[in-house]
């Protein structure tokens, strides 16, 4: 698929939502979505600097691309298709001369992503501004070719990095040291970037299913978490696994297990038209008759793409999924001060059911 053929399927999709909710234009901001939509290629952090990084515009008869100077260039070579101008002055002023020039009153936004004071510089222009993220976000649920192949490859690099990890990884490392050993492996063997900053975190600090690398200690005996992923083409994989330098204990091991099953069970239960949030019951039922229903503490999985948490968002999608989405299945336990354990993985769902796109071993691994 060329890129001029995808831009013009995903844009008809886009203007779509102006004659759902009965708009003049859209306002993409939102990083992600500007690439989806457009192709125009904004990094991690870019956003947050002086000026903005390019502010898409889209309308019934038009699509244009406003960026300052330092992205004028890129978006040129990227943005095939769009009309691409370059902005001189603030946000709010640009948008709201653009606005006038083709005729729009009522323009969705994202609210999430479009700061306050901007919204409102732009109602005092005159525009009236109707919160679309929910829309727009569902845009990108379900993946098209193009988008499968690059988690693939994503989610490939993930699991041979593992693969290192579990070969090099060895006590008297720090959760830094380790942190930095994967991430430097992923730019080495063909990753854009990491997908996002990895989780390593070792003994009973993996009982904070977001916490931190720091300078504890690999130590032996302990069980080391890894929750990490990889970019390509601005694709996110995300995996988590667990190792352990030295044999578990049998309450361990019991713990463990019902992690896996929870995760095994929700993977056989996956297809389309099943209600997603029944995925996260089954885990979530299947670890209390372990007696560990209240250790889970999160949701079982979000969808993945070109950002790291995506819709569905299991446990609150209370509608059928479909196939070409792409999700995280992650039942985890976390006892505070002594132990967590999490098995996360990323699943492709098709016709015919759950796909795993991350396959590194899900056993116990006991180095």
């Amino acid at each position: 698929m060329t890129a001029s053929v995808r831009s013009t399927t995903r844009l008809d999709r886009a203007r779509a939502i102006l004659g759902e909710l009965e708009l003049d234009g859209l306002l993409v901001s939102r990083a992600a979505a500007k690439r989806w939509l457009a192709g125009f290629v904004i990094h991690d952090g870019d956003e947050l600097t002086s000026g903005y990084s390019g502010t898409l515009l889209v309308t019934r008869d038009a699509q244009l691309v406003l960026v300052d100077g330092r992205y004028l260039e890129q978006a040129q070579g990227e943005c095939l298709g769009w009309d691409v101008r370059l902005a001189m002055e603030s946000l709010p002023v640009e948008v709201a001369g653009v606005a006038a020039e083709h005729g729009v009153k009522q323009m969705g936004a994202e609210a999430k992503v479009l700061s306050h004071a901007d919204w409102a510089a732009l109602e005092a222009a005159g525009l009236e501004l109707v919160p679309v993220d929910e829309p727009m976000a569902l845009l990108r649920l379900v993946k098209d070719a193009d988008e499968l192949a690059a988690l693939a490859r994503a989610c490939g690099l993930t699991d041979a990095c593992f693969d290192h990890l579990v070969a090099s990884v060895r006590p008297g490392l720090t959760e830094r040291e380790v942190a930095w050993q994967l991430e430097g492996w992923f730019r080495a063997n063909g990753a854009d970037d990491i997908g996002f900053e990895p989780l390593v975190l070792v003994g009973a600090r993996a009982a904070m299913p977001h916490g931190h690398p720091s300078d504890a200690v690999v130590t032996a005996g302990q069980p080391l978490l890894i929750d990490f992923g990889s970019q390509v083409d601005g694709y996110r994989s995300d995996m988590t696994r667990m190792v352990f330098f030295g044999e578990p204990s049998a309450e361990t091991r019991r713990r463990y297990e019902a992690v896996r099953g929870a995760q095994q069970l929700a993977f056989k239960a996956a297809a389309p038209g099943v209600i997603g949030s029944e995925l996260d019951r089954i885990a979530r039922e299947h670890l209390a008759q372990a007696g560990l229903g209240e250790a889970f503490t999160h949701g079982l999985g979000h969808g993945i793409g070109l950002e790291v948490h995506e819709a569905p968002m299991l446990k609150d999608w209370h509608l059928p999924l479909e196939a070409g989405m792409v999700f995280t299945l992650e039942p985890g336990v976390y006892l505070p001060g002594e132990i967590g354990i999490r098995i996360e993985d990323d699943v492709h769902l098709t016709d015919a059911g759950a796909q795993r796109l991350t396959n590194a071993p899900r056993e116990i691994v006991v180095l």
